[in-house]
């Protein structure tokens, strides 16, 4: 195989596929990264086994061919050269001579045979997705899954389509994000009439968002086998495994009904957040909200630090309580709010409490209260 390429077009390349390289593997091939020649463009691949990347760039193909070469190592070298032509040539002992204007380099390389296949699409199953609401709604819902494995399913993000639709939803079990949201255009495959539902790792949506900052749109759909989930952009695709399991059943744990309806400004509810957490920091991040007339206050108490509280003013409807929430969830929430004012609806100081941003009715976040210490 041999190719040259600009050196700032394969140092972007490296840049990304190299983040998907396994980083501790019983395997050394899932160690390197895969060159190939594919149409007259150069396609670059890696995988975790979980989640893989395939990216096309632009270089000019003398002779075609593959090869697989440690990520770490060529990502590092790549990175240093000064940018201009870079001239890539694999010769038949696998020996690969990398040469720029001033350094030239040869590595050892792996077949190419060693490395795993990529999952195809399955274009009878696929369709185009608005990349704009689909990254809308991926901020507003992947910071509420787990971000460890006790419980795998719930690093996961239930995602259900029906013709016109989607609904999304993540929880790490306490907390919960949903959303629906209307298609731009309907869904031109056949589908069941209840839809259908893929389980996503959340880190899949998220670099789908990272990675699509020029497309309009993506194109997805399921492999063959319906075991992995396939994204295509531009100039890449990624390939997801999709998550085994029962999701859990979410939509019984958004209350019905609430007693309590609790209105707030955005902006000043997080500033006073801020204020509270530096003693709810000391304190399992517990922060109490007393409701009042027409304020509520927010208190946090640190034993080994003091106490504080913090007056917001508020649009009550119902009768005052006490309740108390992890103050991070909180301000997570509001972090990912576009709207000027928030709604908490409450019932109960240890029932779901739903808060919404009044600008996106269709969304809706679910954070469990924590008990009160007397």
């Amino acid at each position: 195989m041999k190719f040259s390429v600009l050196q700032e077009n394969l140092n972007t390349a490296l840049q990304n596929v190299s983040r998907f390289v396994s980083p501790k593997t019983q395997l050394p091939i899932l160690s390197n990264i895969l060159f190939q020649s594919d149409q007259g463009r150069l396609k670059l691949s890696a995988t975790n086994l979980e989640l893989g990347i395939n990216y096309w760039l632009g270089a000019k193909l003398e002779d075609e061919g593959s090869f697989t070469i440690p990520s770490k190592e060529i990502t590092e070298f790549v990175s240093y050269l000064s940018a201009g032509k870079i001239d890539v040539d694999l010769n038949d002992k696998s020996l690969l001579t990398v040469n720029s204007a001033k350094a030239s380099s040869t590595f050892t390389t792996s077949p190419a045979t060693d490395f795993p296949t990529s999952p195809s699409l399955d274009l009878s199953k696929a369709f185009d997705l608005d990349l704009s609401l689909l990254t809308k709604t991926v901020n507003q819902i992947v910071f509420a899954s787990a971000s460890d494995d006790t419980r795998p399913i719930l690093t996961s993000v239930y995602w259900h389509f029906t013709p016109d639709q989607f609904t999304i939803a993540a929880t790490d079990g306490f907390r919960l994000s949903v959303k629906t949201s209307k298609l731009v255009n309907p869904l031109n495959i056949q589908t069941d009439p209840d839809g259908f539902t893929f389980l996503v790792p959340a880190r899949t949506l998220a670099e789908v968002v990272k990675l699509a900052k020029t497309s309009k749109t993506v194109k997805l759909g399921p492999s063959p086998d319906e075991h992995q989930l396939v994204f295509v952009l531009e100039d890449l695709e990624l390939v997801s495994r999709l998550v085994q399991g029962d999701f859990p059943p979410f939509q019984k744990i958004i209350p019905k009904e609430t007693a309590t309806k609790v209105y707030l400004d955005r902006a000043e509810l997080t500033q006073a957040i801020k204020i509270v957490s530096v003693f709810a920091r000391e304190s399992a991040n517990v922060v109490k909200f007393s409701l009042k007339t027409n304020s509520i206050e927010l208190s946090a108490n640190a034993p080994q630090l003091g106490q504080n509280k913090v007056d917001v003013d508020a649009r009550i409807e119902g009768a005052p309580l006490d309740i108390a929430f992890n103050f991070k969830f909180v301000s997570d929430f509001l972090n990912i709010c576009t709207g000027d004012e928030v709604l908490i609806e409450l019932n109960e100081p240890l029932s779901s409490a739903i808060f919404r941003d009044q600008a996106d009715p269709e969304f809706t976040h679910i954070i469990m209260p924590v008990r009160i210490q007397d």
